[in-house]
């Protein structure tokens, strides 16, 4: 089976394939929100290098969120377009999950991505046992969560585009009761040779829907143009 994974959702566009869950290869990109652009070319660029055509993907897996809305959208629309052109199967895959797995972390692990307003997605996983819900906390709230998960003095791993909003709200906080420690900048984004490796995990567990259709987005928060159209505030 030929697996095309594909994460759109943050600044890092990355594209993979695998055959039988064996890596072919991976191209990732961090040049900002320019995946409109780099995504084509790039799934193009990578076919052609493992001698592949799009006809001969058998599923398409994709970080469907949380993260950039126009990002996710971008990421969800091509997997579709490409899986009826193939006619492929889908998985989304949550990008909180793939970013903690892409860390490289045996232990706790923080997936953090900017929510804005001060705000991160956030959950917490231990390797693939997901320990606190997914949800925008601001930072207040996450350390009170974490807290009544973790032990004094365990150490937690902290990874992905959240990192900076997690320091600015420590600001002023008394010293933690657990130890963060970061993810280096090559083990803060998502792979897609990880969300492949997740998909073809819930594949085997029978606990993925695989129908392009039924293929949605994992937003987290409306978007900025919905929250204006009810009235409400942030960004």
């Amino acid at each position: 089976m030929i697996v095309l994974g594909v994460d759109t959702s943050g600044l890092t566009l990355s594209v993979a394939l695998a055959r039988h869950g064996q890596p072919l290869g991976e191209i990732s990109l961090s040049m900002g929100y320019r995946h409109s652009i780099t995504f084509q070319p790039a799934v193009d660029q990578l076919l052609a290098a493992c001698d592949l055509t799009l006809k001969e993907v058998d599923l398409f897996a994709v970080a469907a969120g949380p993260g950039s809305f126009t990002g996710i959208r971008i990421g969800l629309a091509a997997v579709k377009a490409m899986a009826y052109a193939a006619n492929a199967r889908t998985i989304g895959i949550s990008s909180l999950r793939a970013l903690a797995r892409s860390s490289g972390g045996d232990g706790l692990v923080a997936p953090l991505l900017d929510a804005r307003g001060g705000r991160v997605f956030s959950s917490l996983y231990r390797g693939s046992l997901q320990l606190l819900e997914e949800a925008p906390r601001e930072i207040g709230d996450l350390l009170t969560a974490l807290e009544s998960i973790l032990e004094a003095d365990e150490e937690l791993l902290i990874t992905g585009n959240g990192m900076a909003v997690w320091q600015q709200g420590l600001q002023g906080q008394a010293p933690l009761p657990f130890r963060p420690v970061f993810a280096s900048p090559a083990f803060s984004y998502i792979r897609a040779l990880t969300v492949i490796e997740l998909a073809l995990e819930d594949l085997e567990k029978d606990e993925a829907e695989t129908d392009p259709f039924l293929l949605e987005a994992r937003y987290g928060i409306a978007s900025s143009a919905e929250r204006g159209h009810h009235g409400l505030a942030g960004s």
